[in-house]
Order: C-alpha cells, then sequence, then structure tokens
C-alpha cells in the first residue's frame, strides 16, 4: 500500500513505524516542513522523507499521491490538514485522514461536514484525550480501560494489591473460578517491567499491573474482588490547564454534576474559559507555587488532571496533588517514550498520550483484514484489535483448540461478539462467520494475527 504522511511529530512519526510494522510491502513517504524533523525520521526508520510544505501540489505529486491508497495529515495545522485532503480527493485518493483541532471547521453550527472537505476521517485528539481521562476519574484506580462494542466489551488494567485473593495463584487454577471463564487475562505486566501473555502455569503477583478482558459485568467483578473501588462518587476535580483538553473535560465533568476548578498561569487563557464554561471555577495563578494547591481545595479532592501540555510540570504537578491529600491524580503526557518510565511512578495513577490515542484513531484504517478497531496501549507496548472473521478467512469454522500452535504465541484472543453476546471463548468454541473478534496482541504478532482474518 502507498501512503503519504504529512506531519513528523510523534503522531505522524508513531503511525509511519507502524505501518512499517504492520505489512513490510508498504510503501511510506513522510513529508514535513522541519529540515530537523524529516532527519529524525530517516534515523530511525526505512522510508522516504521529503521537506516541505504538505498541501502543495507539486510536492505531493512528487511523493507519489497519483499512486498512494492513502493520506493522513496530522501536522499542527488545521487549515494544512484539510487542504492536503482536499488536494488528495481530487486525485482519487482512497482514504483521507486529518487532524483538526479546532471544532469550528466541521460543526453542525457551521454547516460544514468532514465529507465536504474530502475527509475520511477527521480527528480530534484534545477531544478523544478528554474522553479518555473523564472515563479514568471514573473508574478509580484503573490504569487503562478501552471499551468495545459500545461498552459490551471492556478491557481494564489495574495493580494487584497485597490482600488481593487471586495473587499467587496459577492462572490454571484460576480458570477453575465461576466468575473468571467469563473474562480473560491477556497480558501481566511485572514490577522488573517485563511483559508476558499469561499461560497456564503463569502466577499473577502482588505489585503486577494486569489486564483483563471480558463482558463489562466480569470486569466489575474482577475489579469489585480486588478492591478496586467503583462505587466511589466524583464531587470534586480540580482541572490544571485551560487548553481545548481542560475546557472539554470540565464540559463533560459539568454534565455529571461535579464540582469543577480550572487552574491556568496565563491570564488571556483564564479569562477566555470563564465564558466558555457555565459552572466550573476558574483560577488565574501558578499551581506550582507553594501552597497555592492547598488554597484551591486539593486536600481530600477527588479527581486533579494536569493538561498544560509541559511534560516535566504536569507530572510534578501531580505527584505534589497526590502528596497534597488529592485522590487520584492524572497527567497529559506529549512525548510517548516516558509513558513506560511513568507506569512506574506510584504518585501518578496513570498518564494519557494525545499522540499515541490519535495513532489508535488512524490505525483502525490501514491495517489488513476486516478490522474494526484499533487501540494501542499506553502501559504495555501491545494493542487490542477487534476484527471481522470473515466467510473465507482462515479463521473461521476453526475451534480455538485447532489453532494452537497455529495463532501467533504473543497473541490472545480475549472475546468473542456473536451478534449482541459476549462469548469468552474456550478450547471448543467455534469462530463463526461475522463473530466479531477481540485479539490482545504484542506488536511482532500483528502481521500474522491479520492473516487469519483476510477474506
Amino acid at each position: 500500500m502507498k501512503a503519504i504522511i504529512i506531519g513528523a511529530g510523534e503522531v505522524g512519526f508513531h503511525t509511519a513505524a507502524k505501518l512499517l510494522t504492520a505489512e513490510k510491502n508498504n510503501d511510506v513517504v513522510l513529508i514535513d516542513e522541519s529540515k530537523e524533523a524529516c532527519q529524525r525520521v530517516q534515523e530511525q526508520l526505512d522510508l522516504l522523507t521529503l521537506q516541505g510544505p504538505g498541501a502543495s501540489p507539486p510536492l505531493l505529486k512528487e511523493a507519489g499521491i497519483e499512486d498512494a491508497e492513502l493520506l493522513i495529515a496530522v501536522t499542527n495545522c488545521d487549515e494544512i490538514n484539510i487542504l492536503a485532503c482536499l488536494i488528495a480527493s481530487r486525485y482519487g485518493v482512497a482514504t483521507k485522514v486529518a487532524r483538526v483541532s479546532a471544532p469550528d471547521y466541521c460543526s453542525e453550527e457551521g454547516g460544514m461536514s468532514p465529507a465536504d472537505f474530502g475527509i475520511d476521517l477527521l480527528i480530534n485528539p484534545e477531544q478523544l484525550c478528554a474522553q479518555e481521562f473523564f472515563q479514568l476519574l471514573n473508574i478509580p484506580e484503573a490504569r487503562e480501560i478501552v471499551e468495545f462494542e459500545g461498552g459490551k466489551v471492556q478491557l481494564v488494567s489495574f495493580q494487584v494489591k497485597a490482600t488481593n485473593p487471586l495473587q499467587g495463584k496459577p492462572m490454571i487454577r484460576l480458570g477453575e473460578e465461576k466468575f473468571i471463564s467469563d473474562l480473560r487475562f491477556t497480558a501481566i505486566k511485572r514490577k522488573n517491567g517485563t511483559t508476558i501473555v499469561p499461560k497456564g502455569p503463569d502466577y499473577i503477583l502482588a505489585g503486577d499491573q494486569v489486564f483483563a478482558i471480558g463482558s463489562r459485568e466480569a470486569i466489575t467483578h474482577l475489579l469489585e474482588l480486588s478492591g478496586v473501588s467503583l462505587d466511589r462518587k466524583l464531587n470534586r476535580v480540580i482541572i490544571a490547564g485551560a487548553g481545548r483538553i481542560g475546557i472539554y473535560l470540565a464540559q463533560a465533568l459539568e454534565k455529571h454534576d461535579t464540582q469543577v476548578k480550572i487552574i491556568e498561569s496565563n491570564r488571556e487563557q483564564a479569562e477566555a474559559a470563564s465564558t466558555v464554561l457555565k459552572r466550573t471555577t476558574v483560577l488565574h495563578g501558578d499551581y506550582l507555587q507553594p501552597g497555592f494547591l492547598e488554597d484551591a481545595g486539593i486536600e481530600g479532592i477527588d479527581g486533579f488532571v494536569s493538561v498544560t501540555g509541559d511534560d516535566e510540570n504536569d507530572i510534578m504537578a501531580c505527584v505534589t496533588a497526590k502528596q497534597r491529600g488529592a485522590v487520584r491524580v492524572l497527567a497529559l503526557v506529549q512525548n510517548p517514550r516516558y509513558l513506560p518510565i511513568l507506569a512506574t511512578i506510584p504518585a501518578l495513577d496513570a498518564a494519557v498520550s494525545r499522540h499515541l490515542i490519535a495513532v489508535g484513531s488512524i490505525l483502525r484504517l490501514v491495517r489488513r483484514g476486516q478490522i474494526v478497531s484499533v487501540a494501542p496501549l499506553r502501559e504495555v507496548d501491545a494493542e487490542v484489535i477487534e476484527l471481522v472473521a470473515g466467510v473465507r478467512s482462515k479463521i473461521a469454522h476453526k475451534t480455538i483448540t485447532s489453532l494452537r500452535g497455529k495463532f501467533p504465541d504473543d497473541a490472545l484472543i480475549g472475546a468473542i461478539v456473536r451478534r449482541d453476546r459476549v462469548i469468552v471463548p474456550t478450547g471448543d468454541c467455534v469462530i463463526q462467520p461475522g463473530d466479531r473478534v477481540i485479539v490482545f496482541s504484542m506488536p511482532e504478532a500483528i502481521p500474522s494475527v491479520e492473516k487469519f482474518f483476510v477474506e
């Protein structure tokens, strides 16, 4: 597949890397105005880079737009991304993806839709981040939550406490528990940072971070058994940063009767936020100054979220908020490379990368096979993929047992959705055409997984 990516930032870089990993025959060209950004990509990825404006028709022709099947425009400039998609539509590019952060371009009030600009998938990373933060605030102690099929299937990760009755037991024994049969443990991340796809003899140990997938009811039961609180109401939340993410999150919390305060150090931004938000208290000041968080009422706050866009400040703010009595603290991370390190900081409950969330939205369009959705995970280098079993695919009409030795070792079928029913597969379960199969996979196994679903 011929793909052109415009923008060599974190979203463009990671999308290019995923495309090259997904299929050796993928031909990827990356365009960026920055010479340094192009050099960085060339040093780490085996692809062609072109320096120049991404919406330049001559440069796009040089990149091979006449033969391209996919164009992904993810620069920091909405206008360039939109114009690039318009040009790509004139050349008959099958799939066009644009990163657009300003809500006005494709709003109902403006009377324009993404299709009017030739855009097949519009990504607003700020909105996606706000949704992720909202979800993490509402399931305390969870480090990661991914939903499929409108929430019927959930994947959740949490840290195992010493009092957890699951710890110390091998998987084969846990499988004998009734409710465990309705979910699968897809991965275990040990305290030393290693990640395994658990087999029968593997144990869950105190301090491990476990990933489990199953029906909403089974996941709820698992969290309750593991001492993860589910019924704590979000009464008060403080948000540091009145950018788009902070405002989107505050608006979502307002709808659920949560008392919200936003702290913003820039006076103009603080004033702008106060005109948009109806029930949120906007405070102007430096949240890192001694005593400021205490004066804002941080002690005992249900949630503290720092989304200023400065990684060091957001992490420090969360650690400080935790020390001052905040129950749950969440940080925005610009550099995805920090995520594995942040997972080891006890004072930080979870971190969200706007770039990896955007990459996940893009990936569902560029995978092979009958792919419905793709969710890259923050805490481990893995993905959860939802695929449809086609009539003529290798996986159709096969039992789970018959796939042993053929299906990749570093991948696991976590759930099957058949019509409206969620099935956690056992050995004699037969995958039927039309089933939506949710697979947890390490990166190196993804191409092999996809081959099972190709018609």
